[in-house]
């Protein structure tokens, strides 16, 4: 049921630009910032910046939040990119407009901010995207029921208040604000978000990565594993669903059982309200054009050069008021170092620092004043496919696990940019158990393991290949790992370099999942439940590992709905002992979000939240402004 935000943290430019998986969402150990959302991340390739809801998360991050993420851990973690290229890159398509031929330049006068995303999202649709990058994209573009605030605590956004919830804690009634309107001025009501919340769990739509978060709705797991082809079984699984519509300005929801964190859920992008007609006249492919695009969010997307970037302009009928800001620039650049140059050259307004730049932002007078460190929100690991040998061997996994020195990550490759990580949850986070250890660095123990599990000094192991997104700080990191592995476990692994787009779809199915991959997982809202119930239990989890352990279901089921908060947190607590001994993941760092933004900028760098996605201080984009 995650979402929000994998980050894959070696698999783009920059941590931010990765995916988490918040969605959340696909990884490399880059220092890129990552959104705080929950999604999978992509390991960050740069530098972090702040993230992400991300879903899983995931996003990416090292491709979960964890970016991925995971989200954002493998799953990389979310994290907001900066910098990017200014000229198409080879082969990309020709620019696509809703606003007639392709604009070159903003308008005389306009506010433009430039932001490096590092590479392009793979899913923007929002019932569809898990990735931080993705999640951010989406964010730009629409608003949901409700959103969280600065502090992470679910708030009104389209709704009309907070739910109405019945003492038995099953129903949600939702009043939609009354005058609401999408981008280009047709009305926006309950039913627009009725549509979006029950496409999302139509069994005729693939690829819906994150329709698990809703599964604590009534009937949602059941019409969402609907077999297609039976329309009978569909027809009365809708019927079922309890998600109704009240009247034209209120929506129902009804849940199985009590849960401490729907409201949360319902702050997340899953249930967006895309346009029916628009998504129905255009088929499959109705995110790729942007006059199709249209949503109730701060901007309109008006250019998508694939591969080279996009165009965002402000929208003037969003419900908080047309932002200040008139045009965003999104560019493409994978490489930290060439983001960072460009930021140094007045080429972009804000950008993440990757851990091999923070020597020279200190070293620099004018640099340092522009520098700004914000504690992050996603976790970063080393994901196993445990459908392939040999990390369906438990022994096998445990040895890699205290073969990796994660003290030398943090200070040699992160400088320092980031904490060495014992176990999924972060701290500072609901759920995190100081007292919970996966294992400290110990090559002796780590071989007497491989030897056990029967592969001495890796004798009879087959080919290891370790998979990431492919820059040249991606290449470098991984080939950390890959020393490691030699270094401590006496094993030769093959560096598997791919397009960072294409390592985000890797990680993303069981039949395409890397044999060793790193995600990060960026938090999507407070609860353990974002964490450990949406990103590892078997029946939700928005990374395909492969990993199933029944006592470790039971038990996340078991505290997803209990009351009590304290036997919530034991019984959590047991869950995660489980989940570090069994080890469908190495646990390796926390990260942090370092980021320049440009004296001009106002109203950003006193809002950076670990929860931001693609822009630092999203939460209060309406009022960023530029002042030259």
């Amino acid at each position: 049921m995650k979402k929000t935000r994998f980050l894959s943290l070696l698999g783009t430019a920059s941590l931010g630009a990765s995916m988490l998986l918040t969605a959340c969402g696909g990884a490399d150990p880059t220092t890129t910032a990552v959104p705080a959302t929950a999604a999978p991340v992509v390991a960050p390739t740069v530098a972090a910046t702040a993230a992400t809801g991300g879903a899983m998360t995931p996003t990416t991050a090292m491709g979960g939040a964890m970016t991925p993420t995971a989200a954002m851990g493998g799953a990389m973690t979310p994290t907001a990119a900066m910098g990017g290229a200014t000229t198409p890159a080879a082969g990309a398509t020709e620019v696509m407009t809703n606003t007639g031929p392709p604009t070159s330049t903003p308008k005389p006068g306009a506010k433009v901010l430039r932001i490096n995303i590092g590479s392009e999202p793979d899913q923007v649709d929002p019932q569809k995207g898990s990735f931080v990058g993705e999640i951010g994209w989406i964010h730009m573009a629409y608003e949901g029921l409700l959103e969280l605030d600065k502090d992470n605590k679910p708030v009104p956004a389209a709704a009309d208040g907070m739910p109405t919830v019945s003492p038995d804690g099953l129903t949600y009634t939702v009043k939609v604000r009354q005058g609401l309107k999408y981008s280009d001025g047709k009305p926006l009501g309950a039913k627009d978000f009725y549509y979006g919340w029950t496409r999302l769990l139509d069994p005729a739509l693939p690829d819906r990565n994150y329709a698990y978060i809703a599964y604590d709705i009534k009937g949602a797991q059941d019409l969402s594993e609907a077999p297609v082809t039976d329309t009978a079984k569909i027809a009365t699984a809708k019927t079922a669903l309890g998600i109704k519509l009240q009247d034209a300005n209120t929506i129902v929801f009804t849940l199985s059982s009590p849960v401490a964190y729907f409201n949360d859920i319902l702050a997340t992008w899953i249930g967006m309200p895309v346009r029916e007609d628009l998504v129905k006249a255009a088929g499959d492919t109705w995110t790729q054009d942007p006059k199709n695009y249209i949503g109730n969010g701060p901007f309109i997307l008006r250019e998508w050069t694939h591969g080279s970037g996009a165009v965002w302009e402000s929208n003037p009928n969003y419900r908080k008021g047309q932002p200040k800001i008139d045009r965003i620039e999104f560019r493409e650049i994978k490489e930290s170092a060439q983001a960072f140059a460009a930021y140094k050259q007045g080429e972009l307004d804000t950008a993440a620092v990757a851990p091999e730049d923070l020597k020279a932002v200190s070293a620099d007078a004018t640099l340092k004043t522009q520098y700004a460190r914000t504690p992050g929100n996603c976790s970063f690991y080393l994901g196993f496919n445990l459908k392939k040998p040999p990390f369906d061997n438990l022994k096998v996994r445990q040895a890699f696990a205290l073969a990796l020195d994660k003290n030398d990550w943090v200070e040699v490759i992160l400088k320092g940019a980031g904490t060495v990580s014992n176990s999924f949850v972060p701290p500072g986070r609901p759920g995190y158990e100081k007292d919970l250890n996966q294992g400290d660095f110990d090559a002796t123990a780590a071989k007497k393991l491989l030897a056990d599990a029967g592969f001495p000094e890796g004798k009879g192991l087959p080919p290891i290949k370790i998979t990431y997104s492919s820059t040249a700080r991606n290449k470098s990191r991984n080939e950390w790992i890959q020393n490691q592995i030699k270094t401590n476990l006496g094993i030769d692994a093959q560096l598997d370099p791919v397009d960072a787009k294409e390592y985000t779809k890797l990680t993303k199915k069981n039949e395409t999942l890397p044999q060793i991959y790193v995600l990060g997982w960026c938090q999507d809202y407070p609860d353990p439940q974002d964490w450990l119930s949406l990103v590892f239990r078997s029946d939700v989890a928005i990374t395909p590992q492969g990993w199933k352990n029944a006592q470790y279901d039971d038990l996340t089921k078991k505290a997803d709905v209990e009351q009590d908060p304290t036997k919530r947190l034991a019984l959590y607590k047991q869950a995660q002992q489980i989940l570090i001994t069994e080890t469908p993941a190495v646990f390796i760092w926390s990260d942090v979000t370092d980021q320049l933004i440009k004296p001009y900028i106002t109203g950003m760098r006193d809002n950076v939240s670990a929860s931001d996605e693609l822009i630092p201080g999203f939460k209060n984009i309406e009022n960023i402004d530029i002042k030259k």
